[in-house]
């Protein structure tokens, strides 16, 4: 078994048996308990909707990362961008997602809202027949140390944007990623070309479902399968942690469809905006 601390180039998984596809409610469900809440971050929480402050250095800090409610969209937002006013940010990062109000989108766009992405809700049962392509000079590391973190932080900004994160979180992050990898509970891998970084993609396992987050591959590195091996790595890591079910939002003009041709099943899709406050 790989040390928790690095994984090498994975090996393609032995079980060619199809596992169940999971069912929509199951799927649904799964979707709504992930919410993203970083340390130091601050919430605004009411029955119907939840606006989140992140931490530095996050990009997109102001998001509304969800609505609940039987209200009309636009009776809904007009509250929320109240509310979202009162943190002094020019804009809102907002997430439409599955169960938002009908009309919700629709909503946005009347109130100026800009599309920023669309991604397809992506699930697969677990155990998985997927297989890591054959690529040479391929090799994966956890973000378990200090160097392999900072490498992780700079293809994130590269990939996503944002800033560079000081030393001392840094290590911290590596700090908390050994913990995490070691535990079974996840944490991201770095891809290495002939030994230059490559790309990130992290997997976080809470309640048998294994979260596929932050997958991006730097644009030198695209085309030769090093997304897909990633892929496979945190399949087989979350089967060997007991998953029974990956969970993923894959972007509808990039890793969408490389998800769909090795299996993964879409359930719908989310959107997000960028809402101007002012």
């Amino acid at each position: 078994m790989p040390s928790p601390m690095s994984s090498p180039t994975p090996s393609p998984m032995s079980s060619p048996t199809p596992s169940p596809t999971p069912s929509p409610a199951a799927v649904a469900a799964a979707v709504e308990a992930w919410v993203l809440n970083p340390p130091g971050t601050r919430l605004a929480e009411t029955p119907e909707y939840r606006i989140a402050l992140f931490p530095a250095p996050f990009p997109d800090p102001l998001q509304l990362q969800w609505v609940r409610s039987s209200r009309p969209a636009r009776a809904v937002l007009d509250d929320v961008v109240a509310h979202a006013r009162t943190f002094g940010l020019p804009e809102i990062h907002v997430h439409a997602r599955l169960s938002s109000p009908e009309g919700f989108d629709d909503a946005l766009v009347a109130r100026g809202a800009q599309l920023v992405d669309t991604g397809d809700i992506l699930a697969m049962g677990l155990p998985s027949p997927v297989e890591s392509p054959d690529v040479p000079g391929l090799k994966t590391l956890w973000r378990t140390t200090p160097a392999v973190a900072r490498d992780a932080n700079t293809i994130g900004i590269r990939t996503f944007g944002g800033e560079p994160a000081p030393d001392d979180a840094v290590a911290q992050r590596a700090a908390a990623d050994a913990e995490t990898v070691a535990a079974g509970t996840g944490g991201a891998l770095v891809a290495y070309l002939d030994e230059v970084p490559a790309a990130i993609a992290g997997v976080e396992i809470v309640d048998g479902v294994a979260r596929l987050w932050g997958g991006g591959v730097l644009e030198p590195y695209r085309g030769r399968g090093v997304y897909r091996a990633l892929v496979a790595a945190r399949l087989a890591y979350a089967t060997e942690h007991n998953a029974t079910m990956a969970l993923t939002q894959g972007r509808v003009s990039t890793s969408s469809p490389i998800l769909r041709r090795i299996g993964f099943t879409s359930y719908g899709q989310e959107h997000s905006y960028r809402l101007p406050l002012t």
